[in-house]
């Protein structure tokens, strides 16, 4: 059999194009009066910042600054954000602009204090304690164990949160933050109250509020969310009138009416859900109504 003929020789490698290719020297190298530096041209910030932070530590900068700054004080008291997981995009907005405002107070020369604190108490840290729970758990808990085991949770989300926002470079007076559980915050609240109460400022009364039957609690205005597809539905409602115990209706045939129980007000509503929490039905008497007959 006749043998295979034989391969043809490989081409002739074509010259490289391209940052790979080895460039000539430039002749032009040499006579460039470049600075000769050890800085790096790098910003390399995961090992600088560290570097920076531990310096200004050591050296105690925020603590001279805003102790000894020659102007007068400015204290700066961080609204609390709540203890109840880690920071997110909002937690460093929130610090960050705090802290441009501090720095440029120093700048200016005033004893300027940013003092950090932590809200310990609330739903959103009582939830997130009940969703690290079993079923068995949630069932077997009562207030005052869930109560200790929300302020754990709330002192060690505390230090992992203080530990994070001092990663972002915020100066503040973090070994001595303000916290709502602490006995001596919880005894000045209680002081607070007691002399608004003496004052007359607080009272007994009834105001409507959104109710969460899930959480069992109430709700702020903040705490709602609609789904976009929803779709509420209006309604009118006949609401039945009792007749006045000492009969000074004006009109007798609206006094008849109501005493023979066919009188009724007529709402219309775009929120039908909040028909079983109504109390009473508004009237204004610069307003001219109209009593009619349904068939």
């Amino acid at each position: 059999a006749a043998s295979p003929p034989a391969a043809a020789p490989p081409p002739p490698k074509k010259a490289r194009k391209g940052k790979d290719a080895e460039a000539p020297p430039s002749k032009y190298k040499d006579t460039v009066n470049l600075p000769d530096t050890a800085f790096s041209q790098r910003a390399n910030a995961t090992t600088r910042e560290p570097e920076i932070q531990a310096f200004w530590a050591e050296s105690g900068t925020y603590a001279k600054l805003s102790r000894e700054n020659p102007g007068p004080s400015f204290v700066l008291h961080d609204g609390p954000p709540y203890a109840n997981g880690p920071i997110h995009m909002g937690h460093a907005l929130n610090k960050i602009l705090k802290d441009f405002i501090n720095r440029y107070q120093l700048l200016r020369g005033r004893k300027a204090v940013l003092v950090p604190g932590w809200d310990c108490h609330g739903l959103p840290i009582e939830l997130k304690v009940l969703q690290s729970m079993s079923a068995s758990e949630r069932q077997a808990s009562t207030p005052l164990s869930l109560r200790k085991t929300a302020a754990s949770f709330a002192k060690s989300t505390v230090d992992s949160q203080s530990a994070a926002f001092q990663r972002l470079g915020i100066w503040a007076d973090w070994q001595k933050p303000y916290l709502t559980l602490n006995p001596e915050y919880e005894a000045a609240q209680i002081a607070v109250f007691g002399k608004m109460f003496v004052a007359g400022h607080i009272y007994r009364g009834k105001k409507p509020v959104h109710w969460s039957p899930s959480s069992r609690t109430a709700l702020a205005e903040a705490e709602l969310e609609y789904p976009d597809n929803h779709v509420s539905r209006s309604c009118y409602v006949l609401f039945n009138v009792e007749p006045a115990a000492d009969s000074s209706c004006s009109a007798p045939e609206v006094a008849a009416a109501a005493k023979d129980g066919v009188l009724a007000v007529s709402v219309w509503t775009t929120t039908p859900w909040t028909l079983p929490a109504n109390r009473a039905v508004a009237v204004n008497e610069r307003i001219r109504y109209a009593m009619v007959r349904a068939t």
